[in-house]
Order: C-alpha cells, then structure tokens, then sequence
C-alpha cells in the first residue's frame, strides 16, 4: 500500500478515544510489578506505547487463546444441539495497537499454519476481524535477534498501520487499505509525512539492527542443512539434561501453535463443551498416544524437536522458519538454555 502520515504525541489520547468508540482496543498495559502486557483496554491512559523490548506474552494468544470453548452441546429429545462459539468470534471487531514488528512476523507464521492449507475458523475470523497497528523499536534489548532472522527490526507487511516512535510524533506507514480507511476517518489528527520524517526512521532502524548484529550470529534462514547434518549430535544430550521441561519457551513464543482438544460435559452427561488448550512439545505426554506409548520419552529429544521445528520442519511444512528472534525463550528459561548459543554451536561459529 506504501505511504506515510504523522501523529502528534499530543494527539494520541485522542487517537485510542476514538478507537474505543468503535473497536475492542488490545494495548500494551504496564502491570504493578513493571512487566508489560497486551491486554484489552477501556481507557486511552492504559496503553503504554513507551515499552521497551517486548511484552511478557506474545499477543498470540488474542488470535489462538490459552484456553477457548469451540463450542457447547446438549443431548435434547435424542438429538444434539451445538452451539458454535464461531459465530461470536466472528461478530468482534479489533484493533491491536503496539505490536512489535518479530511479533507481527509471528501472526504471519500462524497465518500459514491456521489459515493456509487447512482453515481454523476461530483463528481466521480473529485474524480478519482485528486492525494490526505495529510499533517499531528505537532500541534492541540484549535478547533480541530478529535481525538474524529476518523479521526486524523493520518488517514490511502484514501490518495495516505501523508507528515509529520520533520524538514528538510518530511516523505512520500505511500498510493496507484498513489501514488508509482509518487513517482517512481521522484526517484532522494525521500530518503528510516529510521525506525527513521516513529518513530519520530509516536512520533508527539501521541503528538497531547495527547493534543487534554485534552478536555476530548466522544467519538463521539458511541453517537448514547445518542442522541436517547435527541430527545425531551429542550437543542434545547436553542440553536435554539441562532442560527442565516446563514448557516455558513454548508458551511465551510468538509462533507455537501446539495445541489439545478435549471434550469437558457436564454431571448431567446430556450436556457440555468441547475445549481447545495449548500444549508444548516439551511435555511428557505431548507424545502420548491411545496404546500409551510415548514416542519422545527423553528430554533431549525433545530439545531437539524444538529447534528443528523452528529451523526446519517449519521449513518444510510452510515455507518459513518460525522462529523470529524476539528472544523470549531466551529471557524465561529457567535453565538457562540460549537458542542463539546452540545454533552457533551447531555451524561451527
């Protein structure tokens, strides 16, 4: 779509008043303990757009929630009634404001995974009823990495605004035709752009994406072969002992998709819901199936499972790596284990 516009930080109260006229707004919301999370607001005041790094939860979990009813059932006079949670879904409308450009990659990943050879209605009807409104970084945090691969600190789709913060305005690109309808609708609040203007961007973002790639990693979209060929490495024995299989990295990454469905009825057993719930590939009964075997009883093979998910398998099945560098299972693991370490250990460097 292409263009750009500006917004006076004066004017941004302004700006998410009338979103929350006629959308749920999800903004990034700074809790009692200093952490940040998206979360749906009621007040313009919540959103914090002056966060560094990411937040403590992808915003995944907007579009493929921790827990969700699909649908509820009740057995009436032989027959059974379902009630689709769908058609609810489908009836919201959203704006998410304040998502960085690794997060935005990761919507992009999930989009070929819930809404590319196989479609989940759920997924796909959040998807198309929520207005994306990145924000990109002024600074790296020492977890970040998404330089490496290939989702940052710039991203060039998949947004319908993207925000980069100057100072006293913010630059605004318009990355979809949503994007300029909204834009458009609130044309006293948005300047024209000077050329200045997306140069000093371009100066913010190289500077970035300069100090990101002091960590001197590979890069991270063409490792595919170098991991073929560490398949059967003893480098997973040591991780596998270190990892404590929590589940951790899973939970808070902007691209896992794992998850389990279960059917939950009520005492009266004529009535209930089934439920979907995420799951993690480092679970003991990930594996499980109805004989009770486990087909990954040890640790390292699940280690392993993970990165070449990531790095291969992802590649295979959708055409793109899926990892994107936002560093959070770098920042949550409790062992210490550093995704970064390992594939550098794994090319050699």
């Amino acid at each position: 779509m292409g263009g750009f516009v500006t917004l006076r930080k004066d004017l941004l109260m302004e700006f998410l008043e009338r979103l929350l006229d006629s959308y749920q707004v999800i903004g990034p919301v700074e809790r009692e303990d200093g952490r940040v999370v998206f979360r749906l607001v009621s007040e313009p005041s919540e959103v914090n757009l002056e966060y560094r790094g990411h937040t403590l939860v992808p915003p995944k979990r907007f579009f493929l929630p921790e827990r969700e009813v699909l649908f509820t059932y009740e057995v009436v006079d032989g027959d059974v009634r379902i009630y689709d949670r769908c058609e609810e879904v489908k009836r919201s409308r959203r704006v998410i404001i304040g998502i960085r450009p690794c997060d935005i990659q990761g919507l992009r990943v999930l989009d070929r995974v819930f809404v590319g050879k196989f479609r989940d209605p759920y997924f796909a009807a959040r998807r198309e009823n929520t207005l994306v409104i990145g924000l990109t970084c002024n600074e790296p945090m020492d977890y970040c990495f998404c330089a490496y691969t290939g989702s940052g600190p710039g991203i060039r789709e998949g947004f319908d605004l993207l925000m980069t913060d100057l100072g006293d305005r913010y630059l605004v690109e318009v990355g979809s035709g949503r994007g300029l309808e909204l834009v458009k609708l609130n044309l006293d609040l948005f300047r024209s752009a000077s050329g200045r203007d997306v140069e000093e961007r371009e100066r913010i973002l190289a500077g970035v994406e300069d100090r990101i790639r002091e960590q001197g990693l590979p890069d991270l979209t063409k490792i595919y072969e170098e991991l073929v060929k560490a398949f059967d490495s003893k480098i997973w024995d040591e991780y596998g002992r270190l990892c404590l299989a929590c589940g951790k990295c899973n939970f808070t990454c902007p691209t896992c998709s794992c998850f389990d469905i279960y059917d939950d009825p009520n005492l009266d057993f004529r009535s209930g819901k089934r439920v979907r719930v995420w799951d993690s590939c480092h679970f003991l009964s990930f594996t499980r199936v109805a004989s009770g075997e486990v087909f990954r009883k040890d640790r390292p093979s699940r280690v392993k499972q993970r990165v070449y998910h990531k790095y291969c398998y992802s590649v295979d099945d959708i055409g793109v790596i899926s990892c994107v560098g936002c560093g959070r299972c770098v920042e949550v693991c409790s062992a210490g284990i550093d995704i970064r370490e390992v594939t550098r250990r794994v090319v050699g460097l």
